[in-house]
């Protein structure tokens, strides 16, 4: 038992690790004027809560422009300052000039470790507005489309052997490190993804991932209909007449799953059980349904299984 125990801690930390694999810290502010910190360039549209876009400003004679990507100070000067990617400039009600910025991870703070290339950076869907204050410095960054197939190996490593022998000699010269992004990193799915490069910097003050975000928020939100036939959890809809699984535990006599009779790791683990899914019963002491309060009744299957000596 303790062997599983520390099984399950290690899983844990690593699950918690791929989830958050940077520290979220709110950005420092600079004692910059106004002056410091103009547009450069006409107003363009405007967001849907009417804030006035821009395309490019000046922060302390460096030129920020949506596409770009930028340093972000922040309140903990250990830590390695964030790159952000610029999806989109405004200036709000109050007259400060923000940015919409979309974090870019190094490799290290990836499942990728010590094995990923210092100069690639990774896109996630993690995004943060700030002030244009807040802005370090800019950074070079290459965006990469790399193309997929064995007709393209050859010159794939012709140019990755380019590549390397380039920044080897800007690292000899003392030059700053120049970027590359190639990737959109993904930990809630596991993977890494092919950049949407027609969806990114557009400077059209929306951010797809923040509506992917929201949307995905609304259905998680648990809702049963006026008729009571049909009710949504965690974003999945069921209806009256449905067939649904549940955990065994709910039919099990001790309320406990899993027999143990057996010494071997998750011996004789039960199935979840199949139900038809017949009535939707709301308390009537709440005025607003939730999962706590709602009940379900069900007419449950037995498999051979269950019945059998």
């Amino acid at each position: 038992m303790e062997e599983d125990s520390e099984v399950e801690k290690e899983k844990t930390l690593l699950l918690e690790k791929i989830k958050k694999p940077y520290s979220v810290v709110k950005p420092t502010k600079f004692c910059s004027s106004n002056k410091e910190i103009t547009w450069d360039g006409l107003p363009g549209d405007k967001t849907c809560a009417g804030e006035t876009l821009y395309k490019r400003a000046i922060v302390r004679g460096d030129a920020v422009a949506v596409g770009s990507s930028v340093l972000v100070e922040m309140d903990d000067s250990d830590d390695v300052s964030p790159i952000y990617f610029v999806e989109y400039m405004f200036e709000n009600s109050d007259g400060r000039k923000m940015v919409h910025g979309r974090l870019m991870l190094r490799g290290l703070q990836t499942v990728l470790g010590t094995s990923a290339n210092e100069r690639e950076v990774f896109l996630t869907n993690d995004c943060l507005v700030f002030d244009l204050g807040d802005v370090k410095q800019t950074v070079v960054m290459d965006i990469r489309l790399t193309p997929w197939g064995y007709q393209h190996r050859k010159t794939n490593a012709n140019n990755d052997k380019i590549d390397r022998a380039r920044a080897e000699e800007r690292r000899r010269r003392r030059l700053p490190l120049e970027y590359y992004c190639r990737s959109l990193y993904w930990p809630e799915r596991g993977a890494f993804f092919c950049l949407s490069t027609n969806t990114m910097g557009l400077g059209s003050g929306v951010f797809q991932s923040c509506k992917m975000k929201e949307t995905q928020k609304e259905k998680e939100i648990f809702k049963v209909n006026k008729s009571k036939t049909t009710f949504s959890l965690k974003g999945a809809e069921y209806s009256v007449k449905d067939f649904v699984y549940l955990r065994p535990h709910y039919f099990a006599a001790d309320g406990k799953a899993m027999d143990t009779s057996n010494s071997r790791k998750n011996a004789r683990l039960k199935p979840f059980v199949v139900c038809h899914l017949l009535e939707i019963e709301l308390s009537k002491s709440y005025k607003l349904a939730d999962p706590e309060s709602t009940k379900v009744k069900v007419r449950r299957f037995f498999r051979p299984d269950d019945i059998s000596p």
